[in-house]
């Protein structure tokens, strides 16, 4: 190798390290402003259900009616994971994850963990906004969840999320008491998996009337054709071997922080 390819060689590593510390770079501020949940599930053990729900109510209230440390709880009542609880705390940011929650785990060990078994361990997902559907700030949370979870072929996101987004503006026209958030994981599982959260407040709830169908109106937006291509791109954009997989869950309003 002559001097000039030499050169050339070194520049050529050096915009390499320069692009990939850049990139490095920007998705960790584009990180600080991502907003965090973090989930855990639980199974109460034989006959201590309603032990459980005393105790981790408890300490719900005692610990998280903040906003900043509020948890939610939902019961799974369809589905392999029925009996299942879901415990929520949504709205967290980096630096939440630096504070002292000794005092509060402490409590959990000593006042709940002996009245159920923790199923896989703590999770964190980031909230991906473009997917929030009729959501308001400062509302409470629905009576039930809708969850439906997707394992997404790494380069296929984009059709994955291109068919959420469009179908989500249409599906909130039509449904306006119906709400959505995504969440997609961080850490605690399979960095691929995406979950969908409907949240509704009654089953017996009804569609607006429109003169067109969802179809016709996706189609009148974003181009004929649009919804078989794009609901097509969407299904071939999912893990076949998983697929996506649906439960149901139901607020356990005894459960409920201080929500004043």
């Amino acid at each position: 190798m002559n001097i000039k390819q030499l050169n050339q060689f070194k520049m050529k590593n050096f915009l390499i390290i320069a692009l990939t510390f850049f990139s490095l770079n920007a998705f960790s501020q584009q990180r600080e402003n991502w907003e965090y949940w973090n989930t855990w599930i639980y199974k109460p053990k034989a006959g201590m259900t309603e032990q459980f729900e005393k105790a981790a109510g408890k300490k719900t209230k005692k610990f998280n009616s903040s906003k900043d440390n509020t948890i939610v709880t939902f019961k799974v009542v369809t589905g392999p994971n029925t009996g299942q609880y879901v415990r929520m705390m949504p709205w967290q940011s980096l630096a939440d994850y630096d504070k002292d929650r000794s005092e509060e785990l402490k409590y959990w060990q000593e006042n709940v963990a002996e009245y159920a078994d923790a199923i896989g361990g703590p999770q964190r997902w980031t909230r991906m906004k473009w997917g929030d559907m009729n959501i308001k700030e400062g509302e409470g949370p629905s009576k039930y969840l809708t969850q439906t979870d997707y394992l997404v072929k790494p380069d296929r996101w984009d059709d994955f999320r291109r068919w959420l987004d469009r179908i989500g503006g249409i599906y909130g026209e039509r449904r306006p008491e119906d709400r959505r958030i995504i969440l997609s994981m961080i850490s605690g599982g399979n960095w691929n998996l995406t979950t969908t959260f409907i949240g509704f407040d009654q089953y017996g709830r009804k569609s607006n009337e429109f003169d067109t169908t969802w179809e016709q109106e996706y189609n009148k937006k974003f181009g004929a054709n649009s919804w078989n291509y794009d609901r097509r791109a969407f299904r071939e954009s999912i893990e076949m071997i998983v697929g996506q997989q649906v439960q149901t869950l139901e607020l356990v309003e005894s459960m409920l922080p201080n929500m004043n």
